[in-house]
């Protein structure tokens, strides 16, 4: 078998909440910016720490804006598969790193037949968890117990996937032999 490499990027979402938080972000900095000013015409010599506070407000806004921008990169080599969650595009963390011959389950996601089990952990790591076009994969990890991970996948990366998946898995999630 030669070496597989592949990656995989989804851009989160953002839900209308997001929205109307980003517009109050922006409204709350720009009040701000002009409420140091004021000050600033009052304290005299002190008036340059008033004037920063001012732009580092409008700074704070934009960091706190951008960093809502959140993407998904899957990166799959030899049957090791890494998820990162990337912010802004300036800043990267590893949310897990597994191998996929430790895959206890595998397929299409659908939220209903998962309800009622008992996950330690769960991680939407998906464009949007209430899209249809979802996989999951669940296993044992050593430090998060069982987790379920729910993300998107195209279909190169699921072709990558499915020869290091245990044989049952593999089975079950591409309905071979039935």
């Amino acid at each position: 078998m030669q070496d597989v490499f592949i990656e995989y990027m989804v851009k989160k979402q953002n839900p209308p909440a997001l929205i109307l938080l980003r517009i109050g972000i922006v409204l709350a900095a720009v009040f701000l910016f002009f409420v140091f000013f004021i000050i600033a015409t009052i304290l005299g010599p002190f008036s340059f720490i008033a004037v920063l506070a001012a732009f580092a407000s409008i700074y704070g806004a934009y960091m706190l804006i951008t960093s809502m921008n959140i993407e998904f990169e899957y990166s799959l080599t030899n049957g090791e598969l890494d998820i990162d969650k990337i912010i802004a595009q300036r800043k990267r963390k590893r949310l897990i790193s597994i191998k996929c011959k430790e895959v206890e389950d595998f397929g299409k996601y659908n939220a209903a037949e998962h309800e009622g089990k008992a996950y330690q952990t769960k991680l939407f790591a998906c464009a949007n968890p209430n899209n249809e076009d979802l996989w999951y994969f669940t296993l044992h990890h050593k430090e998060k117990g069982l987790m379920l991970i729910v993300f998107n996948a195209s279909e190169r990366m699921l072709n990558g996937i499915k020869p290091f998946l245990p044989r049952p898995v593999m089975h079950k999630a591409f309905r071979i032999g039935s």
